[in-house]
């Protein structure tokens, strides 16, 4: 399978299928596909439990598969709401903001995760929790800005720039309480996030989508 982020202002990617490849999509993001693939729609879990976790995270209900029945290369073309960032899973699980996952060359579990420290920090109690082994692709608000956090090591956040949280737990999130901050423009809080992990930022704030 060969994935290729293409585009300067709005980014979309376009995915070259092998015969017999497929790749799984969020409902919505799909711009066009050459002839041969098909589409497969199924739910992103199961439960009310699940569907009203959706809603508030920020995900779709459904997940859409394509596959390519030829015996030829076949192309689809995923779009975003502003631009894409590829992230490798090996098994490990990360925290997102609501309703950045784009698509996946894999399939990956995409739940809804409670978070009293996100909800503390500002970025919100209801947060999208990705795992699996995948490439997956995030929105991002423009080019991304990677950080990877040796153990002990900490920065502080403003929420709304979080893309993602990678192999980062709930003990390492932390609010910092400031008026400073407030006058300064980035809210009464920030977030404050202590390695070792990774940390993914939007250059561009996010504003919470609409669930589909």
């Amino acid at each position: 399978m060969n994935c290729k982020l293409v585009g300067q202002f709005v980014q979309h990617l376009e995915v070259i299928l092998e015969p017999g490849e497929d790749f799984y999509s969020e409902k919505g993001s799909l711009i066009y596909l050459e002839a041969g693939i098909e589409k497969e729609l199924g739910f992103n879990g199961s439960g009310l439990g699940r569907i009203l976790g959706a809603k508030l995270s920020g995900e779709s209900l459904f997940i859409l598969r394509l596959y390519n029945v030829t015996n030829m290369p076949r192309k689809i073309v995923i779009g975003s709401r502003y631009g894409l960032v590829p992230v490798k899973l090996n098994g490990e699980s990360m925290i997102c903001h609501k309703g950045v996952y784009v698509g996946s060359n894999n399939r990956v579990n995409v739940t809804t995760k409670l978070s009293i420290a996100g909800m503390v920090g500002g970025m919100g109690l209801v947060l999208q929790k990705i795992q699996g082994s995948s490439t997956v692709f995030l929105d991002t608000t423009g080019t991304p800005i990677v950080i990877n956090l040796r153990p002990g090591e900490s920065i502080e956040v403003d929420e709304d720039h979080i893309i993602a949280l990678l192999n980062i737990h709930e003990h390492q999130m932390q609010s910092n309480w400031s008026l400073g901050n407030l006058i300064g423009g980035e809210g009464l809080s920030m977030m404050r996030i202590t390695g070792p992990g990774t940390v993914y930022l939007s250059p561009g704030k996010f504003y919470t989508p609409i669930p589909q």
